[in-house]
């Protein structure tokens, strides 16, 4: 029996040059196929954080707005004291009026609402790499100045400001005495556990007369209005800031 052996004919350089073209090329599609799904994937990630930061940047917007606006009535109390204060001081209202009002002006004390920026989507974005996919410009930029050093500066201004108004709380214990009495609700059972005796009971100590028409009781005011004001000056930064940014955003996103 005889075996037949099948002669395969070679190939020629051409066709080796064309199946390592095609090998080539597919590997080469599937390489960049692979690298446009994972850009794909990426941009989509970066787009559902800049959502995120955007909605963040929307509420800090409106906390901004409302402390601001507690700041500016802040300071217009403190501008009448200011005022009742001088009055008192060139005679031409007498102690009695100034107590009087003082009596009538609320919230005569060391207090206000800070501010906390939520930056946990930025981190997110900045801890899983997606920040470097930003492009270099406005936004990248403000993003950073906000987060960075907004971020920070409202930090340390909060801390500071909390601790110059326990500083004035404790030099002029009234006005806080007062408001937590008020908001409290104690028994009536004893006297001064209701907001308005425990007042004028403070009122009346020979201290509370010589502290008020004292220098050194204006400075304790001026210093505490001063600082309201270096306080406003960091809103201002951040809410010029946020402003910014939800322009970028807004407009990247429509």
């Amino acid at each position: 029996m005889e075996v037949h052996h099948h002669s395969h004919k070679p190939k020629n350089w051409k066709e080796y040059i064309t199946e390592f073209i095609m090998l080539f090329a597919a590997v080469t599609l599937g390489f960049l196929a692979e690298n446009l799904r994972e850009h794909q994937i990426m941009e989509h990630r970066v787009e559902q954080n800049k959502i995120a930061i955007l909605k963040d940047l929307q509420t800090d917007s409106t906390t901004i707005a409302r402390i601001i606006a507690a700041e500016d009535s802040t300071i217009e109390r403190y501008n009448r004291i200011n005022n009742y204060l001088y009055l008192a001081k060139t005679n031409k209202i007498n102690q009695a009026q100034l107590f009087d009002s003082i009596k009538n002006t609320s919230g005569f004390i060391g207090y206000s609402t800070t501010l906390y920026v939520n930056n946990s989507s930025f981190k997110n974005m900045q801890s899983s790499g997606l920040l470097s996919y930003l492009e270099e410009g406005a936004l990248k930029d403000n993003l950073t100045k906000y987060y960075e050093v907004n971020f920070k500066s409202i930090e340390a201004a909060n801390e500071f400001f909390d601790q110059v108004g326990i500083v004035f709380n404790n030099y002029f214990p009234i006005g806080l005495g007062k408001l937590i009495r008020d908001y409290q609700q104690y028994s009536k059972e004893y006297a001064l556990n209701d907001g308005d005796n425990y007042q004028n009971f403070m009122l009346s100590l020979n201290k509370s007369k010589h502290d008020f028409s004292s220098d050194e009781f204006i400075f304790e005011v001026q210093k505490y209005y001063n600082y309201i004001f270096i306080y406003r000056t960091s809103l201002l930064s951040a809410k010029k800031n946020n402003d910014a940014l939800l322009k970028l955003l807004r407009s990247e996103m429509h």
